[in-house]
């Protein structure tokens, strides 16, 4: 080991030699070694016999101690990436049981505690893999080595290292999801607690009895009551998570009675503990602290285990006295928020107050479960709730519980104004966040206590909360600490006081002046009361008096008084979103305060440091752009010149970068068309969010989008070319097909109703759908239907572009060819052909079906309605076959579907898609003249005239559907088919397929243009033109008279149909 050979990674074979070497090299000082090592040990992962080498390494004593280190980090990576039967380069099964059996041979007599450590967390994970079915002896072994570890002549080692295995596998199966797992826990339990619990109790006898008879000596004391914690800590978690019903076992029974005794009796300890070593007083604390996290737990985890075990409600009572008095000594205390610096009172107590929110919770809010409950379990369940509620719910118990919690755990302590003076906002900010940490902090979890308490005891509890309220909120009264406790209870309590409290009287007669008074101290009640606005504002939002609330808060955001100091402003800053969101708000009512309020809030952004206080007092400002939609234009330029600052000086922080995206989105919306002459400063913005390869494009891609969508349904056509021109930047998003791409569909969307003629230019239409064709393979259920639809709209765009040249259509249909779009989609139809010939065990499948079959019928019904000779030659080419082989199938697969369409939008759609192939063998021109003057036409092809029937059938249904609520006004263009859009007029200038729309027009004046511009596309969809019934009428006429007249159409053709279905069609007087 004095010279070690550095080779390539591939060159040195594997060897235990050449391994400890690896690990020497990984473990030295030297940067280059450390790769050289590191990248050698990752090309032997794989290798049989590699983590059976490491093992041999840990296991030899005169090994380095970073190497034997380096060697169980490798091998517990190992476990975790290799150990599993389905891994790929799984470790062979022999490896496995070399490296389980010597592992916990060696574990019990490791001398490093941290080496015995990390090989106790690699047995707990392979226990988590084999326990019970490949390691069937494991538990029985560690069982044995804890039985041994006791005798006379035992390693001293053995009984602390059996310990530490059998914590870090308790661990590791408690926390197993899978029931098995824990069934399998809960089987061993019952033996190895009676093990263990004996042990714990013989420690805590021994370094008791001591301690009782004055021997403080560390030296003794240490070995045994460090034991006794170990295992204490898996007796905790042996109980919670080892029996199904812990009330039910006499040991478990047992041992509750002895926490309750052991916790007085530690206390005691702690409490005298004038000559102990702080050594041995932090090891006593800490028994202390896990039989109340027990406690805690038992009362979550099994609410009525815990009710019906001995002597649980003088439990909780004690820990209550423990909470008195703490409340005695609370203002004195040190830090709330820093848990480092918690005195052993304040953790006590903190878990008291958990305690008793969770036997709130079991009476009044049970956890609700789908598990299966004996009767047994449901009396159990029963009796637990009455015994809580009658025995500790006492109405003195709920009383004494709300008033110590509003006079002493609501106040602010003296360490709170130290740390409010030192560093202002980010005490600020570590009160803000205290509301979602309650478990951590005495306050946040004071408050919560309340407030259930207030819910569920409201005839007890309000009218004496109310009588102290009355006795002490008016100015007169200069308590400041009191009375911020007060009004905290106040706006805790909104919901359940609102009909018994006359807010606005004291908003008007008691807050407008104490918000004005300039006294020491009075920040405090500043901050509070714009926390009690932003409380009761939601619970009566139509019934305060806004006039003097906004007073309020224009008071608290001026910075020229004194005593609004940052953490008064700030706080204003949060709790004015809560009062500007309510639904009841009016953006008129606030304009007269707007000015300074706002003025301030965005120098307030500005003012501050922190981001996490940014990014509040920004939503602030977001709320403020959305609620007061066309209002903030005055305001827009202040809005805007905030956001760049801020852009730059993000650096990373990504979220921050989303909230001035998001508020640039609102505020968007807000200014409707006015906002396109911010586009400059939003479009490059947009840009470099979606830039594919950008280092942003992961935290802002969808925070752009919204952007995006919000910019181009705001803004008026003509599209400005700036906008147009981030159109491609599209594709990469469509390309990716991530979670975005509806977003980026929608956006789409959007530009095809706003530039059309953008979007079949060159250099956007293949591009498009090419990206399209991709979507289509990988279509999810966010996406179906939506690629298709937008493929309708772009073979729309030729009609509304230029009156839907012939030309214009062939080029897209070029595209669509060569974009393979055309492609994929009959392939997918030709699927669902063939899927529908065959029957029986071996029918075939295919994923075009249902919906998803009408949709992409529904892009070949529009190519089919603006020129059917372009749809034949393009669906031929697609395929490679001749027109009749491809449209054979294609035509008979599309009525054998049309039944199963279920929008009758789509129904009718398709019917002239497929009506309008009876044109077939003519030009456009042709069928034009030719409907018009009825001159003769070359008949269609036989492969379409074949399907009569299902064209009479068609017709016959839709017809039908459409006349149902349509009028029978002869002048009414909508005559027969309520799917036309008419709003009435002179009969003479209105035909089936001109009619005059109420659908152009603007409804509301600040609707967005996209609005506008959907409603026009819709109303000039030929779906809301073309009257049914005239189409088929004039399109079967022209097919009679192509086919030799109706003698002849009748005997060659017509003769063939089903004499009901012909009756049927006759009877609606089209032929």
């Amino acid at each position: 080991m004095a010279h070690v050979v550095e080779l390539p990674g591939e060159a040195n074979p594997l060897t235990s030699h050449n391994v400890l070497s690896a690990l020497v090299l990984a473990a030295s000082s030297s940067q280059h070694q450390v790769q050289t090592g590191t990248q050698q040990l990752q090309n032997w992962e794989t290798q049989p016999g590699y983590y059976s080498s490491l093992q041999d390494i840990f296991l030899d004593y005169s090994v380095p101690g970073e190497v034997r280190y380096l060697a169980i980090i490798q091998l517990k990576n190992g476990i975790d990436k290799y150990w599993r039967k389905t891994a790929t380069n799984a470790i062979k099964k022999e490896e496995k049981e070399r490296i389980k059996i010597r592992a916990l041979e060696a574990g019990i007599v490791e001398p490093a505690p941290l080496l015995a450590l990390h090989n106790s967390l690699m047995i707990a994970k392979i226990m988590r893999y084999e326990f019970p079915q490949d390691w069937p002896d494991s538990i029985p072994s560690i069982i044995a080595f804890l039985r041994s570890s006791t005798q006379p002549g035992a390693n001293p080692l053995q009984l602390p290292r059996t310990l530490l295995i059998l914590l870090q596998i308790i661990k590791e199966l408690s926390t197993a999801r899978l029931q098995r797992t824990r069934a399998n826990l809960q089987s061993v339990s019952p033996e190895i607690f009676r093990l263990l619990g004996g042990i714990y109790v013989e420690k805590v006898n021994s370094w008791g009895l001591l301690l009782e008879q004055g021997h403080a000596d560390e030296t003794t004391l240490l070995e045994p009551i460090e034991q006794s914690l170990v295992a204490l800590k898996v007796l905790r978690r042996l109980i919670i998570a080892g029996f199904e019903h812990p009330n039910r076992d006499k040991d478990v029974q047992g041992f509750w009675g002895l926490t309750h005794s052991h916790f007085s009796k530690f206390l005691s300890f702690v409490e005298n503990s004038g000559g102990l070593p702080p050594h041995v007083q932090r090891l006593i604390q800490k028994h202390l602290l896990q039989l109340s996290k027990l406690h805690v737990e038992m009362s979550k985890t099994h609410p009525a285990s815990f009710a019906l075990l001995p002597d649980s409600v003088p439990l909780v009572r004690s820990y209550w006295t423990l909470v008195m008095k703490l409340g005695e000594t609370y203002e004195k205390l040190g830090s709330d928020g820093d848990s480092e610096e918690k005195t052993l009172t304040e953790r006590i107590g903190l878990k008291a107050l958990l305690l008793i929110r969770a036997c709130a919770k079991m009476v009044f809010n049970p956890a609700q479960t789908f598990k299966y409950q004996t009767p047994q379990d449901k009396e159990e369940k029963k009796e637990s709730v009455a015994l809580i509620k009658t025995q500790l719910f006492t109405p003195d118990f709920v009383v004494n519980v709300m008033e110590l919690l509003v006079t002493q755990f609501f106040k602010f302590r003296k360490s709170d104004f130290q740390e409010w003076e030192e560093d202002p906002e980010d005490w600020e900010r570590k009160e803000e966040e205290s509301a979602e940490a309650w478990e951590f902090s005495i306050r946040a979890c004071s408050e919560k206590l309340f407030l259930d308490l207030v819910i569920h005891f409201k005839e007890l509890l309000i009218p004496r909360l109310l009588n102290v309220f009355y006795t002490f909120a008016n100015p007169e009264n200069r308590d400041v600490l009191l009375k911020d406790s007060l009004y905290a209870a106040v706006g805790l309590a909104a919901a359940s006081l609102e009909q018994h409290l006359d807010f606005n009287t004291f908003l008007e007669r008691t807050l407008v002046p104490e918000v004005q008074i300039q006294e020491p101290g009075y920040n405090l009640l500043r901050r509070r009361i714009a926390i009690l606005l932003g409380q009761w504002v939601p619970v009566k939002p139509g019934e305060l008096n806004r006039d003097a609330i906004y007073t309020i808060f224009r008071y608290l955001f001026n910075k020229q008084d004194p005593l609004n100091d940052p953490v008064v402003r700030i706080t204003a800053g949060r709790q004015l979103r809560n009062v500007l969101d309510p639904y009841e708000f009016s953006p008129a009512a606030f304009m007269p305060y707007a000015p300074s309020i706002l003025q301030d809030l965005m120098a307030l952004v500005q003012e501050v440091d922190l981001s996490e206080t940014k990014m509040g007092l920004l939503e602030t400002v977001r709320i403020a752009v959305v609620k007061m939609e066309d209002h903030i234009a005055p305001f827009s330029d202040q809005v805007l010149s905030l956001l760049p600052p801020l852009w730059e000086h993000s650096g990373e922080e990504h979220l921050m970068k989303q909230a001035i995206l998001t508020l640039l989105s609102s505020l968007i919306n807000s200014l409707k068309q006015d906002s396109v002459k911010y586009h400059s400063l939003i479009l490059p913005l947009i840009r470099s969010s979606v830039e594919p390869g950008s280092e942003t494009l992961v935290y802002l891609l969808d925070e752009a989008l919204e952007l995006w969508s919000a910019i181009i349904t705001q803004t008026p056509r003509p599209a400005p070319p700036d906008l147009l021109a981030l159109l491609p930047s599209l594709f990469p998003i469509f390309e990716d097909a991530t979670d975005s791409a509806p977003q980026a569909l929608q956006i789409a969307e959007s530009y095809i109703l706003l530039a059309p003629e953008e979007v079949l230019s060159d250099k956007i239409r293949f591009h498009l759908l090419v990206s399209f064709e991709s979507l289509l393979k990988s279509t999810t259920r966010q996406r179906l239907g939506t690629v298709p639809r937008l493929v309708e709209m772009v073979i729309r765009c030729v009609e509304a572009v230029d009156g839907g040249n012939e030309n214009t259509y062939n080029i897209l249909a070029r595209s669509l060819l060569d974009s393979s779009f055309l492609a994929s989609l009959l392939e997918g139809l030709h699927s669902a052909h063939e899927a529908s010939q065959t029957t029986g065990p071996n029918r075939k499948s295919s994923p075009v079906h249902g919906v998803v079959e009408t949709d992409y019928l529904s892009i070949l019904a529009r190519l089919a309605l603006a020129n059917p000779q372009i749809f034949a030659s393009a669906v031929s080419a697609a395929t490679a076959t001749p027109e009749e082989q491809a449209l054979t199938w294609l035509v008979a697969e599309w009525f054998s579907h049309y039944d199963n369409i279920g929008s009758v939008s789509q129904k009718k759609l398709h019917a002239l898609g497929l009506t309008h192939l009876l044109a077939l063998n003519t030009t456009s021109s042709q069928s034009q003249s030719a409907l018009a003057a009825s001159s003769s036409l070359p008949s269609p092809p036989p492969y379409i005239l074949n399907h009569l029937q299902s064209y009479l059938n068609m017709w016959t249904d839709i017809v039908t559907e459409l006349a149902e609520g349509a009028g029978d006004d002869p002048n009414d263009p909508r005559s027969g088919d309520y799917l036309i859009f008419w709003k009435g007029g002179d009969p003479a200038t209105t035909t089936a397929t001109t009619t005059t729309s109420s659908a152009t027009e603007v409804y509301d004046d600040n609707e967005p243009p996209e609005t506008t511009r959907r409603r026009e596309w819709d109303a000039a969809d030929v779906i809301h033109k073309i009257n049914i019934r005239d189409f088929i009428k004039q399109h079967l006429h022209a097919l009679v008279l192509a086919c030799g007249g109706e003698h002849r159409f009748q005997e060659d053709w017509l003769g063939n149909v089903d004499r009901d279905v012909v009756a049927s069609f006759v009877g609606l007087g089209l032929f």
